[in-house]
Order: C-alpha cells, then sequence, then structure tokens
C-alpha cells in the first residue's frame, strides 16, 4: 500500500486492539460478576470479605482481598482472576510483535504519471563508439548499428535466462530486481521479456518497476545435413537441400564453431529476418535456415511504447551482423554479414540437427539484443503507471497469529462456560443497586446509626467480630444472605 497510508493502517490496527481489549475486558468483568454470586454460597464469610467479593468487578478491589482475607482458597481465586485479566492482556499486546509495517522492497503501487522509459525509437550506438565516429556516414551509421546490435546479444544472457517454462511476467509494480531472470523462453523457439518503468529525474526519490509492456521473439529453422566440406575449412559445402545444393561460406574458420550468415538485401526485414548457420564440425556438420522475428509490444498504448523500426530491423539478425567486419579480406563488398561463435559459447554450441535447439539460440539472441537496449539506451519521460514508496504489512509466521487469536477466544469462551456452569448452581442477582440494596437490607438490622455515614472500613468494623454471612438458599427457592453471629 502507498506509503502514506501507514498512519491510517497504524491507527486501523490500535483501534482494532482496542476494541479487542475493551471486549475482552468486559467480558471477563461480566463473568466475575456473575461469578460473585456462587462464591458467596460456598461458605461463611466475614463482612469485610463480602464487601469486597461483591466489589469484585474492580480488579483492584478484589487485589485487595489478597491481604484482607485469610483464607488461602480465596487468595487462590484472586491470583487465578488476577492472572487471567494479566495474560489476556499480554495476549493482546504479543499480536503486535507478530507483524512488521516495513518500506515496500519487492513490489510497490502505482499511479498514473509520468514515467522515465526507454528510447525504443533506435538502438543508441554512442554507448560503443568513440566520440570521432558519432557523425558517421549513411554507411557508418548502418555499421554502426549493426556492429552494437550483435554486440547486445550477449549482455543480455548475464541477465539471467529462465527456460522451460510458461511466461508469467513480474507484477506490474514489481521492483527491479537483478538477480531475477530478465528473460524467459518458454520453449525451443519463443522467448519474452518484460518492460521497466522508473521514477522521472524531479522526484525526490528513484524507483524502477515492472509495467505490463512485453516482448516476444520467436524463431522457425530448418535443418540439412552437410555432405561434402563440413569441417570448415573449404570456401564451399554441398548440403542435402535440393534447392540449395551448394552454399558458399564467407569465411573460414575451421571445425568446432558455428557461423550465422545474413544477407542484409535479401534476407533482412522491419520485424523478421532470415538467417543461415553453418554448424562446423569434423564428424556432424549441419546448415540451418531459421526465420526470426519479433512480436508486437503486448499492452503497447502510445507510440513511445512501440519498438522503432532500427531495432526491429536489427534484432532478428543481430546474430549474424559484423558492422565493421573481422576480415576485411573476406568481406570487401559490405554486403554479407557473419559472425562465429565457438561450440563453448552458448550461441555457438552445437545443435545436431535438432532445429528446436537452433530456433532457441537465435531467438534468444535477437531478445538479448532488445532487453540489453531497452537497458543502454537514455530515458524519455511519457504518460505511465508511477511507481511511489509503498509499505508491506511484514508477519514473520501466521502460525503465531493463530495462535494467540485462537487462544483468546478459546479461553474466552471456556471461562464463559465455566462461569455459566457454576451461576447456574445458585440464583444470580442482577446489577441493579436498588435489588442490592434490597437484599443487604437483612444485613443491616442490628448496625447503629452510624452505619448510614460510615466508610466501607468502619461498616465492617461495626459488625460483631464473630459475624459471618453467606448467600444461601430458602426453602421456597429464594435466596438472600444469612447473619450469622
Amino acid at each position: 500500500m502507498p506509503a502514506h497510508k501507514k498512519k491510517e493502517f497504524n491507527t486501523l490496527i490500535v483501534g482494532l486492539t482496542i476494541l479487542l481489549s475493551l471486549n475482552l475486558a468486559s467480558s471477563l468483568k461480566h463473568m466475575v460478576a456473575t461469578l460473585r454470586w456462587w462464591v458467596l454460597s460456598l461458605k461463611e464469610w466475614r463482612p469485610r470479605e463480602v464487601d469486597l467479593i461483591l466489589q469484585s468487578e474492580n480488579i483492584s478491589r478484589m487485589i485487595r482481598l489478597l491481604y484482607v482475607s485469610k483464607r488461602y482458597s480465596l487468595r487462590f481465586y484472586v491470583i487465578v482472576w488476577v492472572l487471567i485479566n494479566v495474560a489476556a492482556q499480554i495476549g493482546l499486546a504479543c499480536i503486535g510483535l507478530t507483524y512488521n509495517v516495513n518500506g515496500a522492497d519487492k513490489i510497490v503501487p502505482t499511479v498514473n504519471g509520468i514515467v522515465s522509459i526507454p528510447d525504443l525509437t533506435s538502438i543508441q550506438t554512442n554507448r560503443l563508439l568513440g566520440q570521432h565516429q558519432q557523425t558517421p556516414s549513411r554507411l557508418q551509421a548502418l555499421n554502426a548499428l549493426r556492429f552494437t546490435a550483435n554486440n547486445y546479444g550477449t549482455p543480455g544472457l548475464a541477465s539471467g535466462l529462465t527456460y522451460g517454462v510458461p511466461f508469467k511476467p513480474p507484477t506490474p509494480g514489481t521492483l527491479y530486481n537483478p538477480d531475477t531472470s530478465a528473460l524467459t523462453c518458454i520453449n525451443a523457439s519463443a522467448c519474452y521479456m518484460t518492460f521497466y518503468e522508473s521514477t522521472p529525474e524531479n522526484l525526490s526519490y528513484y524507483a524502477i518497476a515492472a509495467s505490463n509492456r512485453s516482448a516476444s521473439t520467436a524463431s522457425k529453422c530448418q535443418a540439412f545435413k552437410v555432405t561434402q566440406g563440413g569441417n570448415g575449412d573449404f570456401d564451399n559445402i554441398t548440403v542435402a537441400d535440393a534447392s540449395l545444393p551448394s552454399f558458399r561460406l564467407p569465411i573460414k574458420n575451421g571445425p568446432d564453431q558455428t557461423t550465422f550468415i545474413v544477407d542484409p538485401e535479401k534476407d533482412q526485414h522491419v520485424g523478421w529476418s532470415v538467417v543461415s548457420a553453418f554448424e562446423a564440425s569434423n564428424t556432424n556438420p549441419w546448415f540451418y535456415r531459421c526465420n526470426v522475428s519479433v512480436g508486437p509490444v503486448v499492452n503497447a498504448v502510445i507510440p513511445a511504447h512501440e519498438l522503432g523500426n532500427d531495432i526491429k530491423l536489427m534484432a532478428p539478425a543481430a546474430i549474424a551482423l559484423q558492422g565493421y567486419g573481422a576480415s576485411t579480406l573476406t568481406n570487401v563488398t559490405n554486403r554479407i554479414q557473419f559472425q562465429s561463435y565457438p561450440a563453448e559459447s552458448v550461441y555457438g554450441s552445437p545443435a545436431s540437427g535438432d532445429t528446436a535447439t537452433m530456433g532457441f539460440i537465435t531467438s534468444l539472441f535477437a531478445i538479448s539484443v532488445i532487453w540489453t537496449t531497452s537497458q543502454a539506451n537514455t530515458n524519455i519521460n511519457a504518460t505511465g503507471r508511477l511507481p511511489v514508496p509503498g509499505i508491506t504489512l511484514d508477519i514473520n509466521k501466521w502460525e503465531y497469529v493463530h495462535l494467540i487469536l485462537g487462544l483468546i477466544m478459546g479461553l474466552q469462551l471456556l471461562f464463559a462456560l465455566i462461569s455459566i456452569t457454576l451461576s447456574n448452581l445458585v440464583m444470580v442477582r442482577d446489577h441493579s443497586h436498588f435489588g442490592e440494596a434490597a437484599l443487604l437490607r437483612s444485613t443491616m438490622y442490628d448496625l447503629s446509626y452510624r452505619a448510614v455515614m460510615a466508610n466501607e472500613k468502619e461498616l465492617a468494623s461495626l459488625f460483631p467480630k464473630t459475624a459471618t454471612i453467606r448467600y444461601i438458599r430458602e426453602e421456597n427457592d429464594t435466596y438472600y444472605l444469612r447473619v450469622t453471629t
């Protein structure tokens, strides 16, 4: 919940605790008021004891019985009841120890507002290029895009990959956590990522949280067995494809590597590209043709949410893009783009003719380019869901909460049943002062006129020293206080 709601939440919790405390105190007070008549019926009591027992609804009056009365049974009754009241309040206080209200560190509320989002109109090349190269010619600018796109494919792996599970985007408002995988590939050929929004620079706090937008890439491949020249030491290879029996390689890199190749004029398009791959091996060489595509941004509502054409053009073919080239001797036409990856790397690992594996590799590279671009590009301000500071209610163990509330409610019910059972053994008087006065009238006949103005201690002293009082039943089933001297 928003941080400004913390005071309201604390007020609510305090209010509920007070209400529960008042309810519990009222319940215990009613129980002891009911039990006092049963206590008075147990035996003969001295007048001072009777007076305090009748006032036992007041806990301070009940405690006086500990030093006024010499009867251990009455002292035990007082101690038990005081402990019950103390335990009830301790139980209520313990509720506050079971939870903490902390600042949100995993997910925060979001509100409509201005947010900072990555500029997705193009791949910004200034992160990788020297200052003297940032005003290039048209060809240099194109090569810069290719070079940057290819270099962005590998860093995406460092952001983490989840493979083989359904894509579950983080809940909007989830704070960015570098330990959480940024990329998800649900199967061998489809990969996903989520876009994040951050607070603009003019705010006093900074937060970057997940949006409800995501991007995806997909790849579908065909595999052909290489029948000649498969060890990577020849200019041409022969493949088992009737439509393309021979293929000229742009470079001879030897075995145990995979070379990805793309013809920008024929194979590279906005949103999709056809990428060829030669898996060189001394024993099991293969050739692949993959159609790699980038899907539209899910939940995009404004143009700034969409991927720019440069990104959609470069990302599908980025695994093969070379830009400035690793070898000018083998790529003098500036047309064929290629990149080689050793078999020990993720992108160069042999698929051994498995089209699903090659589809995964090419799709993963494309989504990695988009993810790294979203992290490396500068931000722009746009309308969105602004993350705001929030608080979370942390309860370490719900078992403790259930135990405390269960004990409070359960013991309250138990004591209520006990008090009802015991009080049914005698006639329970109501709380009417006139009713109590009528009951006590018979005990005052032998007292002098001074009883009218005496306090409770003086009034008890007016009784004979041997006087005792007990609450008993007459033959007609009515109860009264009998005074014995």
